[in-house]
């Protein structure tokens, strides 16, 4: 009589435990479709901390953590949910895994743009796993187009940001290379300094040696000049010693009268 009653409270121990567990799933899926995510999270966690194993208070706790916004988190146990063969839980979990994904890429557009199209292909993919399971599951197959839409345009928003970086990039240098050829314009190098230095410096020398070469032709010519005066003197002196001693008659120089200033001159000094 005391082993049966030991086995029938053992028999019964496992159902009020599951029927507790229950009761608090079942309060936190009412508190759940009233919107009062925060306070069905609780009960679903409590319900988890009995039933650690279970697949649907795992899909549970994830969908609510979805509701709420908290992606990171609702990631977690949907991705633990859809490794339950429970073909009841698996498609569904696969779907709300794919929502999550495709919210926080969504999140990622403006920071990362690749992280972003990487988190919505794998949402596809899970689009893809809920329509495996269930083909006539017509929300699925509208996602999966849709999310295909959204990768492309991200696609593009990548390509402009690239050719907008390139734009930026080819502008930068131009204006590097403006102020360079300015600045060069401005002030020359100590190379063209140097080079403009010598040239000035030999200009200078040719100068100096061209007026040197004046100078000496010049007093040469002048040197020759008075040579030539010096030597018209002279001759001019001969030829009129010459003249009175051969050609005027000297007998009668004497008696000749003097005239005064009446005389041609050679030349006119």
């Amino acid at each position: 009589m005391y082993k049966g009653l030991i086995a029938l409270m053992l028999l019964f121990i496992p159902s009020l435990a599951f029927a507790s567990v229950a009761g608090e799933v079942n309060k936190a899926n009412d508190l759940y479709k009233q919107g009062k995510f925060e306070d069905s999270l609780k009960l679903y966690q409590e319900a988890l901390d009995k039933d650690g194993k279970s697949s649907v208070i795992k899909y549970d706790l994830g969908t609510a953590l979805y509701k709420k916004g908290d992606y990171a988190k609702a990631l977690g146990y949907l991705e633990q949910a859809i490794q339950d063969k429970n073909i009841k839980v698996k498609p569904k979990a696969e779907y709300n895994l794919g929502n999550v994904l495709y919210k926080s890429g969504v999140q990622k557009e403006n920071i990362n743009v690749d992280e972003a199209i990487k988190s919505l292909q794998e949402a596809l993919g899970h689009y893809g796993q809920t329509i495996a399971l269930d083909p006539k599951d017509k929300d699925a197959v509208f996602n999966q187009d849709f999310v295909k839409k959204e990768i492309e345009r991200l696609k593009q928003k990548k390509k402009q940001q690239q050719n907008q970086k390139q734009r930026e990039q080819n502008q930068k240098q131009q204006n590097q290379q403006n102020q360079q050829s300015s600045q060069g314009q401005q002030k020359p190098s100590h190379t063209e300094d140097s080079y403009k230095s010598q040239q000035e410096k030999q200009q200078a020398q040719q100068k100096s040696a061209k007026d040197q070469k004046k100078e000496q032709q010049k007093s040469s010519q002048e040197q020759a000049q008075e040579n030539q005066k010096e030597l018209d003197r002279k001759q001019a002196e001969d030829l009129l010693e010459d003249y009175k001693e051969n050609e005027e008659p000297k007998k009668l120089l004497n008696y000749m009268p003097k005239k005064i200033d009446d005389r041609p001159v050679l030349k006119d000094w």
